[in-house]
């Protein structure tokens, strides 16, 4: 890791370490064995974030047939890595829904756009035929873009602020005008501090890497690592691409030469990215009514 970027996440004190209970969930949602009890026993010691994925599970994202009234409940009906990756995100809400002056982003902003992309590379690697993986891309998309929060206060403190819009390119380019590196090289030493999975690091850390079209190259010093999980990488690049299309983008912006090159460089039709931009904006409007915050 960059010492410059080591240093810089050892003296963020605005920065809050990872909830021990977003830890040790995001652990269970890594292992392929683990068993209905372990999940239950993590999150019923905490009272909040039971409520919250309760009511998580019965809105209008989910449609259950029925209401959840228990976690075991919710279990049965949607598996134990549905939950887990859901009781993830209700954890995780408040460390991304602050507002992010360095990026001209209000409270939120982020959360929404985390949310957009996680529920895209969701759906893309189910309609790639990967249905027991949805919950591993729901997760790589909602934590792809942490390295913002550590990049945020020393582009405050330089008074710098981003263009305000742009695409991938522009973004990442004026990171390292300013600070000598961008965010995806600071989310994956953020994820490494924060003890995530190797290969979701990996997703992290390359989530800008070069495909072509609009995916924006990375820093010539930055190496995608062999465990790099590549099918859950291209998910939540293609995510991020029709979560800026649909108008979920965090700031980003594409023209249609640049939103065509993205889709061919990643292999995602183009019929398909358009059915996901049409359903983008409810869907994360129904996810943000249940966990709380702007719709």
């Amino acid at each position: 890791m960059d010492r410059r970027l080591q240093d810089l996440i050892a003296s963020t004190g605005e920065l809050p370490a990872l909830p021990s209970t977003t830890a040790r969930l995001l652990q269970l949602l890594d292992d392929d064995t683990v068993g209905a009890g372990e999940v239950l026993d993590v999150i019923g010691r905490d009272p909040a974030l039971t409520a919250n994925l309760l009511k998580l599970c019965n809105s209008a994202y989910y449609g259950l047939r029925r209401q959840v009234g228990t976690v075991h409940e919710a279990l049965v009906l949607l598996g134990n890595s549905a939950v887990i990756s859901l009781a993830f995100a209700t954890s995780l809400g408040d460390v991304l829904r602050g507002p992010l002056a360095g990026y001209r982003l209000e409270r939120d902003a982020l959360w929404r756009h985390a949310l957009a992309v996680g529920i895209g590379a969701a759906h893309l690697l189910e309609a790639a035929g990967s249905r027991d993986r949805r919950e591993r891309a729901f997760t790589g998309g909602l934590v792809h873009d942490i390295g913002k929060l550590v990049l945020n206060r020393p582009l405050k403190a330089k008074l710098q602020q981003l263009p305000p819009e742009g695409d991938f390119q522009v973004l990442l380019d004026g990171e390292r005008a300013v600070l000598g590196f961008d965010h995806a090289e600071a989310g994956r030493a953020l994820a490494e501090a924060w003890n995530f999975p190797p290969a979701l690091a990996g997703v992290i850390g390359a989530h800008h890497d070069d495909a072509g079209g609009t995916v924006a190259a990375r820093s010539p010093d930055t190496e995608l690592s062999s465990k790099t999980d590549l099918p859950l990488l291209r998910a939540v690049q293609a995510a991020n691409l029709v979560a800026s299309r649909a108008g979920l983008g965090a700031g980003t912006r594409h023209d249609q030469d640049q939103w065509r090159a993205g889709l061919a460089a990643l292999a995602v039709d183009e019929a398909v990215a358009i059915a996901l931009q049409a359903r983008l904006p409810g869907d994360v409007s129904a996810l943000c009514e249940a966990l709380g915050g702007r719709r």
